[in-house]
């Protein structure tokens, strides 16, 4: 095979790797079956399997009258991976079915079962193309040929599965007739230019091109018997047809170079008049003028050379061939932009999913084994249940089919799923595979099995791989270790809902080791995906088996099957005669006795009989042989005691054993031999010149190297659990130990040379030559910290060497984890540093500086993620110079790295510590929040005006607003859609407004609940409702009547009982929890509407909050009371289970985290609390201004808390909510109570005005000062080298902000109040440090408000705009030159510019609604030309510009810039766009001008200034980067990027937006100061506009 079709196989198979061990006598294996037990089970090669076991129910679909197959092209196989499409043409009185299939069998039809499993046609879909040829039919036909090549190559064209690839190849295969429409077809086809080049390669078989003498008989026949007609096609058919010839004539002109193959018939046909060749030899083949013509005989007559008896007739394996061989040609051209394709977006889907591309398991597969199972017939049921055709290319929703096989322990659950899955792979179907082991957190994890199924069904099948790709660039986020967030995120809103046409299979072996193993069921409940779901799974027999087959009745075909012991015999049969030679035994009587001896030992443990094999493999006596047979114990622990005894007997190379188990047993993930190598050169100073054969000889029987992927591997997770006991004996493992070993050796790693980070800001830029990482790095980088949690944290030495990577390389982790796209690693590793801590603070004072260094880091990693998470991953190496020091002063990241003299350096403000309200957004004055729900990346505010807002949940941007008559009651965000209900309806809009579906309610609701496919609403009256999410259909109404637990008061239920005013769903959708006025809270069961119980208070307080634990693993329900003491209930018994006093303090909202872990409450004093949920243990307080409303939600990944109260909305993200879920027992001397450690409740910061009090800001052109006005009416200056106050200058009225402020070069400053009243004051700078005023120049109090303050270029002459009219007035004497007054309507967006003069003529410039219009300075308002100048900018389509922000004119380049603010839908935003001036302010002519860039509106966002030194714009950029763009640049269509501005830098609404300082710093309003960035423009890296 060439290399090119090679590589485009071989990248879609990285399954892990199976090997097929063949027994080494199959007769053997026949004749030593126990009696009765397996013999029977027939033995058959693949080939014959797939013809007499899966085509026996895979029935084809045919047509109305069965036989000859429906008209039109349709789709018979839909490759996972097309690259090539193969059309099927039939001929004179075929079918689309008919031709290919041998009688009315279906499972003859050759096209559609039997290619598809053809090896070297896997990247090719199949399709048939039928028309109507009939001539025995009574109706009149007018068609001829032509009209058939039409049809066909319309029916390609218009086909939804070839145009999915548009330059996809196409083969088309022709019988008799069906060969002459595809030569037409395929001339037909020259004159389209998008189809012209797409056919590449066309099979004639039998195919009349120079006519047949059979073709004119039968139409004479016809004419002669009067009731047919003759037919026009069948003309074009006749020996010497003009038609043909001039078909063949243009295929000669197109078809010289094209592949052709020719097959003609051998065979004469019996025709009653004659008998003899149909189509003559000469006639079936093209012959000269074809070079690339090959001609080959098929030994069939002209009717079955394209019908064939089955896989192994002759002439369909010379056919097959055939086209095996012209599409492994057609793939070196096709495949290779594939190739690199699909690697490219795999390289994504590995950083998206946190998968290695690497197979991680090695199982083989013995042949002959495990055929009981194949010959079951339930089996057979679940593996070949034909799929459902698609309609219109899409696929309907089905129940997933589930086979479960569960036996005890050893007894070959793995080689049986190892078995399926090949079996299913040698079928060509599309199967993911993965096995549970129990030790390490990712192999026992069902968060990365799903990540790794995913993986490979994106590996598998191009519309999946498509579909994750478009969430990725959805920016679809979910945390990697939550198994539900996964499914719902992957699965749910991805995968499940691909356009994928064919059945998919997942082999899931050992999910008893998984250890969430339950989750799994309840993510597949209710679960429907697009295409047919087929899971196949093994396990030990679990407790909770019934319950979990209860839990899919319904919703999932379930079977569920246990091994019987005489299959397992019989497997073990086969397996010990695969490798029965590899033993020391020559006689065949001797290996069949030692063959029942191991068998009749057994006891059907598979694991037994390997293990024992592995053992006789080393001896060669006889005796030793019985030796080892008779003195292996029943128990598994003895065997292993033995082998650890002879481990132990090789004392010189003992410890590289116990080093080796050691890190075999505690990783957290399997590690290669390369990775292993490193790790004991650096544990134990050993280097082992070849690992493997030191592992096969030195524990081999207890760890194994996968030959397929090279990883280091324990023989049974039963190894590991025997290594950590006591039986294990010198070579026991102490789990903290080994964790503290593996830790160390990590950080060694981590703090070495490898990490060291760059010395200065110029050595990033240096190209310094990249050498090959260490292998062990990528673990250490990842997984280190995972060891540091499972160690003591008792010890000293493990603390200093956390404390040392800390000091040392932690920013150069952070930056090569972000350039992995790998932000969670520092979540997870600040979960893990903080929980280590924890635990050692429970016992030692707090004092240790290292300890007090390394609780900071694990704040301050979340806090980066949080913060500076966008940009970290847009420029990695920002994590040096520029993050650090726009964090807190007292930061630790701060204080180590934040203060180098080549990084930014920020003066003025700063924050001291971590804001735990990381953002806030104020309200409307007339809108006051009701409701409010957090969605995957939104938050949506529900108001009383009846508004929905929706806002970034990162940024809290405003990213759009649903408007409703009535307010809004509650709000609900479920997948793609957003629920509202009102005291009228309940109506669903999708994510842009548009409504989807509206149910007008009779009463109101309390409660709006989701899940994957419905939403579900339960009103005052106790009704719960339920409709399909997406169409609004009513799924069930059910009414819950109140019942009292008193019996006394049991008549009230007779009548309609007590209205409930609070519910909750618990997440299976299975109780419903409903609360009463003045009554018990009941616990109903959903699907029968029976009463469960009652959650019992003895006290009956009100209650205010009902909550069911999300996490459908924690059976709890939460009830707070108005007093806000809270009380936690067992959801299905009904029991209190845990509960908390609090004193005067009443609760107004409370939310739980999407993990099920922590509580949010707000109280009436303004407090928000975070507790842990089980334990009701307070874990923080913070204390905010009092409020009497709050609402809380939790956000999607659970890092934050959403606050609204009457007037704004906060985000809380306090370093608590990082929390790592505690491992039990994970101290030998230490175990958390109860699984939470009580530790001091953290007080929170909270910087309580966080209102900008600077209300005007302004620079000095040519000083190092900035000027701002304050809400208090003062004018103050700032210096921008400090950052300090140096002076208040002057002050309006205290009750009066200031609204503008301009200062000339001529020193002259300008300010403007709300009271209209305008001050001119010139200044004195004899002491440049400390400006002050000279004097009052003007003072007036003007009629309408001022809107722009504007000086001319040399500061004499000062505009003043309001909105109402234009004046200027002189700076000699402060009098008024001119005005210019206008009507409101006139203008709709406009500012003032200062000109930049001509022959000694100040002037000022109106840019008004996109005109540009000059004006004299000392003449105003007289114009200086008469030609007005029209800006021809564009925004995009939808958008309507409200005004324009600001407008400069650089004075030397005489470029206008321009920040136009505009309106896109309910969003507010602006773009800056330059036009050159030169030309236009000279001449006086020009009449229009277009921006200088195009692509710069996409990018800038806001115009802050003019670089002083570079002369290069400065913009901020639509993902808050400051940024520059000069002259050259702009035609280059390329910018420059400085460094980051954190979101709070920048208000939300706009107001005072950041200046740039004449000593090229950049100033910005903060809390009620400025903040002074410097030194931003010594970074400076290259992007590119596109």
């Amino acid at each position: 095979m060439n290399s090119s079709a090679h590589q485009s196989r071989t990248l879609l198979e990285t399954f892990p790797l199976r090997t097929r061990i063949s027994p080494a006598r199959q007769s053997s294996v026949d004749e030593s079956c126990s009696p009765g037990g397996p013999a029977s089970i027939p033995k058959l090669p693949v080939q014959k399997q797939v013809t007499s076991l899966w085509r026996n129910t895979r029935n084809v679909k045919n047509d109305g009258d069965g036989t000859r197959g429906p008209i039109g092209l349709r789709l018979l196989h839909a490759s996972p991976e097309p690259l090539i499409d193969l059309v099927f043409v039939h001929g004179l009185r075929g079918g689309s079915t008919k031709t290919w299939r041998k009688g009315n069998d279906p499972r003859m039809f050759w096209p559609q079962l039997w290619l598809p499993m053809e090896s070297g046609l896997r990247n090719v879909s199949v399709h048939s193309f039928g028309y109507d040829s009939d001539w025995a039919s009574t109706k009149r036909s007018i068609l001829d040929v032509h009209d058939f090549g039409r049809s066909l190559l319309e029916e390609m064209r218009n086909s939804p599965h070839l145009r999915k690839n548009p330059s996809g190849p196409i083969i088309l295969l022709g019988h008799s007739m069906g060969g002459l429409v595809i030569k037409k077809a395929f001339i037909l086809a020259k004159d389209v230019p998008d189809f012209q080049d797409r056919i590449k390669c066309i099979f004639f078989l039998a195919t009349p091109h120079r006519g047949s003498d059979y073709a004119a008989i039968l139409n004479k026949i016809l004419a002669l018997s009067g009731l047919m007609s003759s037919r026009p096609y069948i003309t074009d058919l006749t020996t010497g047809s003009t038609s043909a010839k001039l078909i063949n004539d243009d295929f000669g002109k197109f078809a010289g170079e094209l592949p052709i193959f020719s097959f003609y018939e051998t065979l004469g046909m019996n025709l009653g008049v004659s008998s003899g060749l149909i189509v003559e030899r000469h006639s079936a083949i093209l012959g000269s003028g074809f070079k690339n013509e090959r001609v080959q005989l098929l030994n069939a007559n002209h009717r079955d050379i394209c019908k064939f008896d089955s896989p192994d007739d002759p002439n369909y394996i010379t056919l097959k061939n055939t086209i095996c061989s012209a599409v492994e040609d057609l793939l070196k051209d096709v495949s290779r932009a594939e190739i690199e394709r699909s690697k490219a977006q795999m390289q994504i889907l590995e950083s998206y999913l946190g998968v290695s591309n690497r197979p991680h398991e090695y199982f083989p597969v013995v042949d002959g084994s495990c055929l009981w199972i194949d010959a079951r017939d339930d089996f057979q049921v679940w593996r070949d249940t034909p799929e459902a055709s698609p309609e219109n290319g899409q696929m309907h929703p089905t129940e997933p089919s589930i086979f479960w096989v569960y036996a005890n322990p050893g007894t070959g659950k793995t080689y049986l799923a190892a078995h399926v899955a090949a079996e299913l792979q040698d079928f060509q179907l599309n199967c993911a595979c993965y096995y549970f082991h129990a030790g390490g957190e990712s192999s026992s994890s069902l968060a990365h099995a799903l990540r790794s199924i995913a993986y490979q069904m994106a590996t598998l099948n191009v519309d999946v791989r498509q579909k994750m790709i478009s969430l990725h660039e959805e920016h679809s986020l979910f945390d990697p270790d939550d198994a539900r967030m996964i499914w719902r995120s992957v699965f749910s809103k991805g995968i499940f809902r691909s356009e994928v046409h064919t059945p998919q299979y997942w082999v899931i072996d050992a999910l008893d080791e998984c250890g969430k193993y339950q989750e799994l069921f309840k993510l597949i409940r209710n679960e429907k995906p697009s295409f047919p779901l087929r899971i196949f799974i093994t396990s030990r027999k679990v407790p909770d088996m019934d319950r979990l087959c209860r839990l899919l009745e319904g919703s999932a075909i379930l079977t569920c099957i246990e091994i019987p012991i005489e299959n397992s015999l019989y497997d073990i049969e086969c397996y010990i005669h695969a490798r029965i030679d590899e033993l020391p035994i020559d006689t065949i009587d001797d290996r069949q006795d030692i063959t029942q001896m191991i068998l009749d030992r057994s006891k059907a443990c598979f694991l037994w009989a390997r293990l024992v094999l592995d053992e006789l493999e080393q001896v060669y006596s006889k005796e030793s042989v019985i030796k080892i047979l008779q003195s292996i114990p029943e128990g598994m622990v003895s065997y292993y005691e033995r082998i650890t005894r002879t481990m132990g007997e090789k004392k010189f190379e003992k410890h590289i054993t116990q080093a080796v188990l050691l890190w075999a047993t505690a990783s957290s993930r399997d590690l290669s031999i390369s990775e292993l190598t490193q790790a004991l050169r650096l544990d134990i100073d050993i280097v082992l010149p070849n690992m493997r054969s030191a592992i096969e000889g030195l524990c081999g029987q207890l760890v194994y190297v996968d030959p397929g992927s090279g990883l280091v591997i324990l023989t049974h997770p039963t190894v590991r659990e025997f290594l950590l006991s006591d039986a294990a004996g010198e070579f026991r493992i102490s789990e903290p130990q080994a964790h503290k070993r593996v830790a160390l050796v990590c950080l060694q790693l981590l703090f070495s040379a490898e990490m060291k980070p760059p010395r200065g800001r110029r050595l990033l830029s240096s190209k310094v030559p990249s050498k090959e990482p260490s292998p062990l790095l990528d673990y250490a980088m990842t997984q280190f910290s995972e060891h540091v949690y499972g160690s003591s944290a008792e010890d000293g030495e493990l603390l200093s060497a956390i404390g040392r990577f800390l000091q040392m390389n932690v920013l150069s982790w952070i930056e090569k984890n972000a350039q992995k796209g790998d932000l969670h690693c520092l979540i997870r590793t600040s979960k893990n540093l903080k929980a280590y801590v924890d635990r050692r603070v429970k016992s030692r004072s707090t004092s240790d500086r290292e300890v007090r260094n390394i609780c900071n880091w694990a704040a301050d990693l979340s806090r980066i993620v949080t913060k500076f998470g966008e940009p970290l991953l847009r420029d990695p190496s920002s994590i040096y110079f520029i993050i650090p020091p726009l964090c807190p002063s007292t930061s630790i990241i701060h204080q180590q790295f934040g203060k180098r003299p080549d990084g930014l350096e920020v003066v003025g403000y700063r924050a001291q510590t971590w804001d735990d309200c990381v953002a806030s957004v104020n309200f409307k004055s007339d809108s006051m929040p009701g409701t409010i729900a957090c969605g995957e990346n939104a938050i949506a505010v529900g108001m009383l005006s009846g508004d929905v807002i929706l806002y970034n949940h990162r940024s809290c941007e405003k990213t759009g607003m649903i408007c409703q008559k009535d307010p809004v009651d509650m709000v609900h965000l479920a997948d793609k859609y957003l629920a509202t209900a009102t005291i009228r309806s309940v109506v669903v809009h999708d994510m842009k407004g548009s409504i989807v579906w509206e149910y007008r309610m009779d009463s109101a609701c309390i409660l709006l609940f989701s899940s994957a496919d419905s939403l579900v609403a339960v009103t005052e009256y106790g009704h719960l409702l339920k409709w399909e999410l997406s169409n609004g259909a009513l799924l069930e109404d059910r009414k819950f009547t109140y019942q009292s637990h008193d019996d006394e008061n049991a008549d009230l239920c007779q009548f309609g009982g007590k209205p409930p005013f609070l519910a909750s769903i618990s997440p299976d959708m299975e109780i419903i929890s409903l609360g009463y006025m003045g009554g018990t809270v009941c616990l109903w069961d959903i699907p029968t509407g029976e009463l469960i119980g009652w959650a019992l208070d003895e006290e009956n307080k009100l209650r205010s909050v009902l909550l069911f634990n999300p996490n459908p693993n924690i059976n709890l329900l939460l009830v707070i009371y108005t007093n806000h003491d809270m009380s936690l209930y067992d959801t299905w018994s009904g029991s209190l289970v845990k509960s908390y006093k609090y004193t005067f303090m009443g609760i107004l909202s409370a939310s739980c985290s999407p993990d099920g872990r922590t509580l949010a409450t707000a109280d009436t004093r303004g407090n928000l609390r975070i507790w842990d949920f089980e334990s009701l243990s307070l874990l923080y307080r913070v204390l905010s201004p009092a409020s009497s409303l709050r609402l809380l939600s939790f956000t999607s990944d659970g890092l934050s808390v959403v606050d609204a109260t009457h007037y704004d909305m906060r985000i809380w993200s306090p370093a608590v909510l990082v929390r790592k879920n505690v491992r039990k027992n994970v101290d030998e001397d230490q175990s958390p109570v109860d699984g939470v450690l009580q530790l001091a409740t953290i007080e929170g910061q909270y910087e309580a005005l966080r209102k900008s009090r600077i209300t005007a800001l302004c620079a000095h052109p040519s000083l190092a000062f900035v000027f701002a006005g304050k809400y208090t009416g003062q004018v103050i200056a700032f210096n921008t080298q400090t950052g300090q106050q140096v002076s208040v200058l002057y002050s309006h009225s205290p009750s009066d902000f200031v609204t503008q402020i301009a200062v000339s070069e001529k020193d002259y400053i300008a300010s403007s109040d709300a009271d209209c009243v305008l001050q001119v004051w010139k200044l004195a700078t004899s002491q440049p440090a400390i400006p002050t005023c000279d004097f009052l120049l003007l003072r007036a109090s003007l009629s309408a408000p001022i809107r722009q303050l504007c000086f001319s270029t040399d500061g004499a002459f000062l505009l003043v705009s309001t909105a109402q009219s234009d004046s200027v007035y002189s700076m000699q004497d402060g009098s008024c030159i001119g005005s210019m007054s206008f009507d409101y309507h006139e203008r709709h967006a406009w500012r003032w510019v200062q000109g930049p003069g001509h022959d000694g003529e100040r002037e000022f410039i109106l840019v008004c609604d996109r005109i540009l219009k000059r004006y004299s300075a000392k003449a105003f308002p007289s114009t200086l030309y008469s030609t007005d100048i029209a800006l021809e900018y564009n925004l995009a389509v939808g958008d309507v510009e409200t005004g324009i922000r600001s407008a400069f004119i650089h004075p030397e380049y005489q470029v206008l810039v321009l920040e136009v603010h505009y309106n896109s839908g309910y969003l507010s935003s602006s773009t800056v766009f330059l036009f050159d001036l030169k030309n236009s302010l000279n001449d006086g002519e020009t009449t229009a001008l277009r921006p200088l860039n195009d692509l710069l509106p996409r990018y800038s966002k806001h115009f802050i200034g003019v670089n002083h030194r570079t002369k290069a714009f400065v913009f901020l950029h639509m993902d808050s980067w400051l940024c520059s763009i000069d002259m050259e640049s702009i035609t280059e269509r390329r910018f420059s990027r400085h460094f980051f501005v954190p979101n709070e830098y920048i208000p939300l609404s706009h107001q005072v937006l950041p200046v740039k300082s004449a000593d090229d710093n950049v100033v910005f309003c903060l809390h009620g100061e400025v903040t002074i960035i410097k030194n931003g423009f010594r970074f400076r890296e290259i992007q590119n506009m596109e």
